[in-house]
């Protein structure tokens, strides 16, 4: 659905900046919803690159934290963020919600059927990136860039 798959985009451009420590894992979540239950459970700290829709111009990257994760995907642009707010709510009834869970998100300019990202969203790529990995130094994460 054209700039829903930022998330994986985001992850891709993330990965080929930038080194993470041993402990770090990057995982493409896709459309896994609470499949991914199992992967995220046992983390104290979860950072999620996915495409929200906010109001503001496309292709802005926003950042979403804590209680406002749920509510930013109240109203689900696909069937995987309906995962996304029931896996949230499953590892809180479960008492395992993480300590942090940070969403950096981009707004879509489309949601249509589709293969590729829209020119907005595809530019803001490097912006996600960077974000992500301020994100993670703010965790206290050792985040390096790769040599260009």
């Amino acid at each position: 659905m054209t700039d829903d798959g930022v998330g994986p985009a985001a992850l891709e451009a993330f990965a080929a900046a930038y080194q993470v420590p041993e402990g770090v894992d990057l995982l493409d979540g896709g459309t896994l919803g609470l499949d991914l239950l199992v992967h995220l459970e046992a983390y104290p700290r979860v950072l999620i690159a996915d495409c929200v829709m906010t109001g503001r111009a496309p292709g802005t990257v926003v950042k979403i934290e804590g209680d406002d994760v749920p509510a930013a995907f109240a109203d689900a642009l696909s069937p995987h963020q309906v995962g996304l707010v029931d896996l949230v709510a499953v590892l809180e009834l479960q008492g395992r919600l993480p300590e942090r869970l940070t969403v950096i998100g981009v707004e879509p300019e489309s949601i249509e059927l589709g293969l590729t990202l829209s020119g907005p969203v595809a530019r803001s790529l490097p912006k996600v990136a960077k974000a992500l990995a301020d994100e993670l130094a703010e965790w206290g994460v050792a985040v390096e860039e790769k040599p260009q």
